[in-house]
């Protein structure tokens, strides 16, 4: 299993209208080949940050996506908030433990 990890920053006080555009891009880019689930998370200390982590099959599956027409459409409605301010990781799951 992969992940995806993407920490990242939005204009003060634009977090709701950057989820709300979050969800939009979501439905824009459809559903990859490989995505297994995928999350955005807020910063409880830092109201105008966050995290999107995407969980894929492959890390193939996880670096195709990345450079498609369907990612590149669904960024181009929320580039507007980022402050850029972020960072990309991609990683290798090693242990997974669930409850």
């Amino acid at each position: 299993m992969y992940m995806r990890i993407i920490w990242g920053k939005v204009l003060p006080g634009q977090w709701d209208a950057f989820e709300a555009a979050f969800k939009k891009a979501l439905e824009i880019r459809g559903e990859p080949k490989g995505l297994q689930g995928q999350w955005l998370i807020r910063d409880e200390n830092d109201p105008d940050a966050g995290y999107s982590i995407s969980q894929w099959e492959s890390a193939e599956d996880m670096r195709t996506f990345w450079d498609t027409k369907q990612r590149r459409d669904g960024m181009s409605l929320i580039e507007p908030f980022f402050v850029n301010q972020f960072t990309v990781t991609n990683c290798e799951v090693r242990v997974d433990v669930r409850y």
